[in-house]
């Protein structure tokens, strides 16, 4: 320890500052990254910022910055001691408000010269997406008494911008063709790249199943009431009677410590997206072939609601649809497009949509002469964003 004099008028006293610590050692970022929207790129304020790592969750403190910078505080000498000889796994999970929650993971070192060497780990500009809304509205024709509804009407969304067009360009120049499908629950992961096929299913009525226990969003554990021709891959229809809840996952593993009838465990590729309640109907499937391949033309994080695509698909809607990234193991999604036609009060419904600045919706009608042309900015701040669609 160093001391020094120090004077203030007549008073004379030494100084003995302790020693400063090692970066180390010290009360520092671990890791940290600056939240952007992907439409606007303005920093977004996370509203949750926390580790996945219960091992870690008590020794770090959350960091949240108005800038849009968010990131994870700790010592780094007390939570990784051998971080000079091998990296440690850093897992960030970030959430705001109306965005889909991400899970950031990395390594931190290793550090030949730890504690006295160290940084953060640091994911720089991260793009965030917007959790979707979902489109209603009822097609009309003015002009007419009370406004006469237009039933039968075909209403499709034919043209997207995945930001806002530069003022000094004219929208239709870069508007982009809308190859774009909705999916049924949603991806399960994120994937930089990945090729979406049609798929043939085999169920397997026969080896039906029951569950046991109710099953939480999130979860990726089944208790079936037996394990009879299952198999390790094997996808499974979960909730197969039901159109709003059904899932198709595939089997990662299965508990084979009791005999094939009796009651068993099933782990599953993915972590369920809705809830699933005891008694539902779980049936084997298979899939024999697939067919149509189209590439993500954008990247996409888990729970996603659509997909960009490189061409356009020629899959049916309902159709069920095979991911694979070529690394994780494959997931399995229900299709629809952005087309409907307004039932008899000119009412119609287009599956939830996101990641677009802007898109353009194409009325049609066997009355009026002409298609009508609609230009519409998504309110992602709405669960369900009405639309009025009016011929004159």
């Amino acid at each position: 320890m160093d001391c020094r004099p120090e004077h203030a008028g007549a008073a004379t006293w030494h100084l003995c500052p302790d020693l400063l610590q090692a970066p180390g050692a010290r009360l520092r970022a671990l890791v940290q990254a600056r939240l952007v929207d992907e439409i606007t790129l303005r920093p977004v304020v996370a509203d949750v910022v926390e580790t996945p790592d219960l091992r870690l969750a008590l020794h770090v403190a959350s960091r949240i910055g108005r800038d849009g910078v968010a990131g994870l505080a700790g010592r780094p000498a007390s939570l990784f001691p051998g971080l000079a000889l091998a990296g440690a796994a850093m897992p960030m999970h970030v959430a705001a408000r109306g965005y889909l929650p991400l899970d950031l993971d990395g390594m931190l070192g290793p550090f030949a010269g730890f504690p006295e060497d160290f940084t953060a780990l640091d994911h720089g500009d991260v793009l965030l997406h917007r959790a979707g809304v979902a489109l209603k509205g009822r097609v009309v024709q003015r002009g007419t008494p009370q406004n006469l509804p237009l039933a039968g009407a075909t209403v499709e969304i034919d043209g997207l911008w995945p930001t806002f067009p530069p003022p000094d360009v004219m929208p239709a120049a870069v508007m982009a063709p809308a190859d774009v499908m909705a999916l049924m629950p949603g991806f399960y992961r994120g994937h930089a790249t990945a090729t979406l096929s049609r798929c043939d299913v085999v169920d397997d009525l026969p080896q039906a199943k029951r569950l046991l226990q109710p099953a939480a969003p999130g979860t990726r554990r089944l208790r079936l009431d037996n394990r009879d021709t299952l198999a390790t891959g094997m996808p499974l229809r979960i909730d197969a009677d039901d159109g709003a809840r059904g899932e198709v996952i595939g089997i990662q593993s299965v508990d084979t410590s009791l005999s094939a009838d009796q009651p068993a465990w099933i782990e599953l590729d993915h972590p369920l997206r809705h809830l699933h309640r005891r008694q539902a109907l779980v049936v084997p499937a298979s899939i024999p072939a697939t067919h149509d391949p189209r590439n993500l033309s954008r990247a996409a994080h888990a729970g996603d609601a659509c997909a960009f695509l490189a061409a356009a698909a020629p899959w049916a809607a309902l159709s069920l649809v095979q991911v694979d990234d070529g690394v994780n193991p494959p997931e399995y999604q229900r299709i629809d497009h952005y087309a409907t036609t307004a039932d008899a009060d000119g009412y119609f419904r287009l599956p939830r949509i996101a990641r677009l600045a802007l898109f353009r919706l194409r009325a049609t009608h066997p009355a009026p002469p002409q298609p009508l042309l609609l230009t519409i900015e998504p309110d992602y701040g709405l669960a369900e964003q009405v639309l009025a669609v009016a011929f004159e």
